[in-house]
């Protein structure tokens, strides 16, 4: 016997813990300092890493609506330096654009980063069955495990 290979998952985060529901349904939150099972670590680091996929995405969006912002604000200074209407105006609209070029690189960079943290959570599932899933099996299948332990390795 196997663990069920993983699923996709959806996860949040919260003050107390990760909530998370696989494709079947099933709902868990994982506060910390618990017994878990196999495919209850194998769930957690797929729901982590589904949850730095939609951070990462988030992240590009904001970058992406960054620069458009930024692209408007030369709009308007074109448009003020073609009024001349006032330079204390153009300064203005100048930060702001320094500021939207600031917010892009740091959506970025953390962007770069949660894709790191993402493709860790990935190979953290994968190997979990990889190193593990002898013992696992092992429990799960063995005529010696009471029928609640084997329930409780099997759950998920």
């Amino acid at each position: 016997m196997q663990p069920n290979p993983p699923v996709p998952h959806t996860a949040t985060v919260d003050d107390k813990g990760v909530h998370v529901t696989t494709a079947g349904g099933k709902s868990r939150t994982y506060s910390g300092g618990e017994v878990m099972t196999l495919t209850q670590v194998i769930d957690l680091a797929e729901g982590a890493a589904t949850l730095c996929q939609s951070s990462s995405e988030k992240c590009l969006e904001l970058v992406d609506e960054s620069v458009q912002l930024a692209a408007d604000c030369d709009g308007l200074i074109a448009e003020i330096t073609e009024k001349d209407v006032g330079a204390n105006l153009i300064a203005k609209c100048d930060f702001l654009k320094e500021q939207l070029d600031l917010q892009a690189a740091a959506a970025k960079k953390l962007h770069d980063q949660i894709q790191g943290g993402e493709e860790v959570c990935r190979t953290a599932s994968a190997n979990a069955e990889v190193r593990h899933g002898g013992i696992f099996r092992a429990v799960a299948d063995s005529p010696l495990t009471k029928p609640a332990e084997r329930d409780f390795y099997n759950a998920r």
